[in-house]
């Protein structure tokens, strides 16, 4: 086989299915905006120019690639513009290229969502693929939300009592890992990747206080406020709208399903909430 492209090698899936590639001896390209020229990083792995926007990089980072790794930059709101262009490329370089994209949990009920738009666009390129469909990463907590817990004491999200079913990225990342070293097993499927279990946020909160020693408290304010107070922490209008609209869909239920996918993926259960909180606690009080 040839090798593998990672985008969104330095992101949290990234890197994890980067570990797991170079761990199996597969030779792995990784792309980054602040290279100049291709360099080796060891005799595995290889650095190049790659900007999914400058289709100037693009022949670069597909040369002798059979597999790729797709991850859509969260800032990239416009697939046809953003990502398109990017497929298009990587079809013509090579008709038989195996995507690996990581979608969204039930993106096919979303046609908003650019990754839907991007899903239907790497079937439309009759591109050999495997689609993961995460729920809602426990890494949020560590980005997104992470100054509302360790400044704030409290998680601050829109959707009542709904149940979310959290999954580590340190998972995605092995599972995309495992469909690109194994492309023939998972070729045009479809996982929808959760935790193995579904919590309320006051329950995530809970086990949160218990890791942390310290209250960690839940509120639900209302999606109109959400929206303000995310804008007036310093989030973009564009990626505010994008997170209330994923928190309302979580409202009506669209983050509680519980699959077994990741663990067949795996051969292991996946991660728990409380060894994600124990993982990264220094996270809520640096």
């Amino acid at each position: 086989m040839g090798k593998i492209l990672i985008s969104g090698a330095s992101g949290n899936i990234g890197s994890a299915a980067l570990d797991h590639c170079l761990r199996s001896d597969s030779p792995v390209v990784t792309g980054s905006r602040s290279v100049k020229n291709r360099r080796s990083i060891s005799s595995l792995h290889e650095e190049v120019p790659f900007d999914l926007t400058d289709a100037d990089t693009f022949n670069e980072a597909l040369k002798g690639v059979d597999r790729v790794l797709l991850i859509r930059p969260p800032q990239l709101a416009n697939p046809k513009r953003d990502m398109f262009p990017f497929m298009d490329a990587a079809a013509s370089a090579n008709p038989s290229l195996h995507v690996v994209f990581v979608s969204l949990l039930g993106v096919e009920k979303n046609p908003i969502a650019p990754h839907g738009k991007i899903e239907k666009y790497i079937r439309k390129k009759a591109l050999p693929f495997t689609m993961l469909r995460p729920s809602f990463f426990m890494q949020n907590l560590t980005t997104a939300h992470r100054d509302d817990i360790r400044l704030r004491n409290e998680i601050a999200v829109p959707v009542g009592k709904a149940k979310t079913s959290f999954i580590d990225t340190r998972d995605i990342g092995e599972a995309a890992a495992n469909c690109l070293l194994h492309p023939e097993k998972h070729a045009n499927k479809v996982y929808t990747l959760t935790g193995d279990k579904a919590l309320t946020y006051e329950e995530a909160a809970s086990i949160l206080s218990e890791v942390l020693e310290r209250p960690i408290s839940y509120r639900s304010p209302s999606f109109l406020r959400f929206r303000k107070e995310q804008i007036s922490y310093g989030s973009s209008r564009a990626f505010a709208n994008v997170m209330t609209m994923l928190y309302f869909l979580t409202r009506m239920g669209s983050a509680r399903t519980v699959t077994s996918d990741i663990g067949r993926l795996l051969g292991r259960p996946p991660r728990s909430f409380y060894t994600f909180a124990q993982d990264h606690k220094q996270y809520w009080i640096d």
